[in-house]
């Protein structure tokens, strides 16, 4: 049996009041949890009414179905009639963690792709094509993805702040594989922070940023 350590961290661009990014973690039942992440374009407060009206809407669907895919699309629908063409891009991830199977059940809109750490291995679960992001369509209709999470598994949900910060992603993700290597054999709890720290040790960046990790754990008897 397992546990599973569960944090967040979220930093605005300049520090400014709001900012685009969210990351949401969500108990569904004893058996599962909800985890989103998502990005509206752009930064400030200009785009804190998107981006709770897309983080509230999918919260929403997550209430009313726990298939991924699903949870995306009715949250598209509803992006769709809030952004009335105004060509806003919003991309998000959505997560069904299922504590008694050991799996991951996620879908993906457009969204930078989950980093997977174990003991002797990282690896990013993305997938091609990728589906579209929120709110350009009327129809949309991403696929769900399962993973088998092994015991010792780190898994990495973040916003392309994290990977982009210095403007080059592939630098980027593999900043953030080294980042999640230093931090894999600590005990620290607080895990994202852990890994937002070692990857901006050089420097913030100016977008907003966030991280969504999660940590299996054996269970105590």
């Amino acid at each position: 049996m397992t546990d599973t350590h569960i944090s967040a961290w979220i930093s605005t661009a300049d520090d400014a009041a709001a900012g685009g990014d969210w990351c949401e973690a969500i108990t569904v039942s004893e058996e599962v949890v909800a985890l989103t992440v998502g990005d509206v374009a752009g930064h400030g407060g200009g785009v804190r009414h998107i981006m709770e009206a897309t983080r509230d809407a999918l919260i929403g669907a997550i209430e009313a179905t726990t298939e991924p895919a699903a949870v995306l699309q009715i949250a598209n629908k509803a992006a769709v009639r809030f952004f009335e063409g105004d060509g806003v891009i919003v991309t998000a991830i959505v997560a069904f963690l299922n504590h008694r199977t050991h799996t991951l059940t996620f879908a993906n809109a457009g969204h930078p792709p989950p980093l997977m750490m174990t003991h002797d291995r990282a690896s990013y679960l993305s997938q091609r094509p990728a589906d579209l992001p929120l709110g350009i369509y009327g129809y949309h209709h991403a696929a769900s993805y399962v993973v088998a999470l092994p015991l010792d598994a780190v898994v990495l949900f973040y916003t392309d702040g994290i990977t982009e910060h210095d403007r080059d992603p592939i630098r980027g993700e593999i900043e953030l594989a080294e980042a999640a290597r230093l931090t894999y054999d600590r005990p620290a709890i607080d895990l994202a922070h852990a890994v937002a720290e070692q990857v901006f040790a050089r420097g913030r960046g100016s977008d907003d940023a966030a991280i969504l990790a999660l940590r299996s754990v054996p269970a105590r008897l």
